[in-house]
């Protein structure tokens, strides 16, 4: 059962980026590379409990169309679960299937996005042994964007892992 749901999440998000290839006007005269360098706040599940915390994260995404992008993403978060008080460091490395459901190149951008995410996640709890889980989880996420001068944007999106909220340059 779960290979076949794994499957439904892609196939959804590519359907829905056909009308971005039927349209003439909407193919990129120069589709391509972006590298992005984003920095904030992000808000993970960890087991049954949250915790908030800074992080930084790096991003290479390639237009095939104005709305329709590859992207892999590499993001470091970490923090200080207040109710159990432990310290955790979490990097996540995800490959996704993007597409802007707005354009992209307007002040404001919905777009959502679907892939898959590796995370490794270390805890240090109060005593002085420490913790290592590896996950791979995969699924379908949307996000909000907010152009504000040349290539600066914030974004505020809803992760598989939590919530983002930074504040980014992109680099074309």
């Amino acid at each position: 059962m779960f290979l076949p749901m794994f499957w439904i999440v892609p196939l959804v998000l590519m359907m829905a980026a056909v009308p971005a290839f039927a349209q003439s006007q909407d193919i990129s005269k120069d589709p391509g590379l972006e590298v992005r360098l984003t920095g904030g706040t992000f808000y993970n599940q960890l087991d049954e409990h949250g915790a908030m915390g800074p992080g930084f994260a790096g991003s290479v995404r390639y237009y095939l169309s104005q709305r329709f992008a590859l992207e892999t993403e590499i993001l470091y978060s970490w923090g200080h679960h207040q109710m159990s008080g432990m310290h955790y460091k979490m990097w996540v490395c995800a490959p996704t299937i993007l597409f802007h459901l707005t354009g992209p190149k307007k002040n404001i951008s919905i777009y959502a996005f679907a892939g898959i995410d590796y995370r490794r996640i270390s805890f240090d709890w109060p005593i002085d042994y420490g913790y290592h889980d590896h996950e791979t989880g995969w699924g379908m996420w949307c996000g909000l964007g907010l152009k504000h001068k040349g290539m600066i944007f914030y974004s505020l999106e809803v992760r598989l892992i939590g919530l983002a909220a930074s504040i980014g340059y992109a680099f074309k």
